[in-house]
């Protein structure tokens, strides 16, 4: 099985992790524009190796990679500590198009909740998803993720508002 084969990465920021998470973004353009409006930046590469939120250092942030051996056939991004001491956000996760649907996705989840396990206090996972990605939303909830409630309302550069989803690590 494919998805049994894919292993994941913390990525530091060096010029190499930069060209593939930038090769990545552009392979996966459609993301962009689907919750953007346009295309990706070289902004987007800073950001997924330096973007944190007040009271967060880039201590906090954990961007990966996600590879079929040495090729890397996707990206994320995970936080300590967002919005409450006990949560990790998952801030993105995004596959190239050929990647899609093949249990790619799932497999990053896994890795994802073994990460988050592996830190003391941690016992929620957290993700928005921008509200006109209804593949994203029906994958989230798929494996396992359930609405809070929460609706942050849009703002730049996405185009809907931000649906918020959450995951017990631990039953």
């Amino acid at each position: 099985m494919i998805s049994d084969a894919i292993s994941m990465r913390i990525l530091s920021d060096t010029l190499d992790n930069r060209h593939s998470v930038n090769t990545l973004l552009h392979a996966a353009t459609d993301y962009h524009l689907l919750v953007e409006g346009a295309a990706p930046t070289h902004a987007h590469v800073d950001e997924f190796f330096t973007s944190v939120p007040d009271g967060h250092t880039l201590n906090d942030l954990f961007p990966l990679g996600f590879f079929m051996g040495d090729t890397m056939i996707g990206g994320g991004g995970i936080l300590h500590g967002w919005n409450a001491p006990n949560k990790a956000m998952i801030g993105l996760l995004l596959f190239a198009p050929e990647w899609r649907r093949d249990g790619c996705g799932r497999a990053a989840v896994a890795h994802i909740e073994t990460l988050s396990r592996s830190w003391p206090g941690i016992d929620r996972l957290r993700v928005g998803v921008v509200g006109n990605n209804t593949d994203a939303l029906t994958f989230w909830r798929k494996v396992g993720f359930i609405d809070t409630g929460e609706i942050k309302p849009k703002y730049a550069p996405y185009i809907e508002d931000i649906v918020i989803l959450e995951k017990p690590l631990y039953p």
